[in-house]
C-alpha cells in the first residue's frame, strides 16, 4: 500500500507495517537528503552540521575526537574524515593537547560561528516540516518516544 502523499523528488512513500527500524530509517534518509540540500550552500554537510552542532553546546571545556566520536555514535575512522574535511574548510582548528600529545583538542573558527544562526534554521525549518500536521502535545511526546528508543539501542 502507498501513500498518496507525493515528496518533492517524485518518489512515494511506501508504507510497510508497524517496523519501527525501517521507518526510522527511511525518516533519517529523506531528512539526511534534504539537510545536506539546505547545508550546501554554506558549504558544509549534515555530518559536519552534526559535529558542529555538538562542539556549539557542548559544556566541556576541551574536546577531542572521542568525545565527537561517543557523543555521535560514530566510529573513528568516520570521525577522523569528518573533522579533516572540516579543518581544510576552516569551520575548527585540531590543536595537540598540552598533556597528551597524541590527542588533538578541537576548537570553532569564527567562519563556524558565522554559518551558527544560519544552520540552526535550516535545521529548525526542517524539523517544524516534520512535525506537520502533529499538536504541541504530539510533538512533545514523539520527542520523548524517540529519546527513548534511541537509548534502548545506544551502546551503554
Amino acid at each position: 500500500m502507498k501513500y498518496d502523499t507525493k515528496r518533492k523528488s517524485g518518489d512515494c512513500v511506501e508504507k510497510r507495517g508497524n517496523q519501527i527500524g525501517f521507518i526510522v530509517k527511511q525518516i533519517n534518509n529523506i531528512y539526511e537528503k534534504e539537510l545536506n540540500e539546505r547545508l550546501k550552500k554554506l558549504g558544509i554537510t549534515s555530518s559536519q552540521c552534526a559535529v558542529l552542532d555538538y562542539l556549539f553546546h557542548t559544556n566541556k571545556e576541551e574536546v577531542n575526537q572521542r568525545d565527537v566520536e561517543k557523543s555521535l555514535s560514530l566510529k573513528n575512522p568516520t570521525v577522523t574524515g569528518i573533522l579533516k574535511r572540516m579543518e581544510e574548510k576552516g569551520f575548527i582548528l585540531s590543536v595537540p593537547n598540552a598533556v597528551d600529545k597524541r590527542k588533538k583538542n578541537i576548537y570553532l573558527t569564527e567562519k563556524a560561528y558565522d554559518i551558527q544562526r544560519k544552520m540552526d534554521a535550516d535545521r529548525r525549518k526542517l524539523d517544524k516540516r516534520l512535525t506537520i500536521g502533529l499538536s504541541k502535545k504530539e510533538v512533545a511526546a514523539l520527542s520523548r518516544g524517540l529519546e527513548k528508543v534511541l537509548y534502548n539501542i545506544s551502546e551503554p
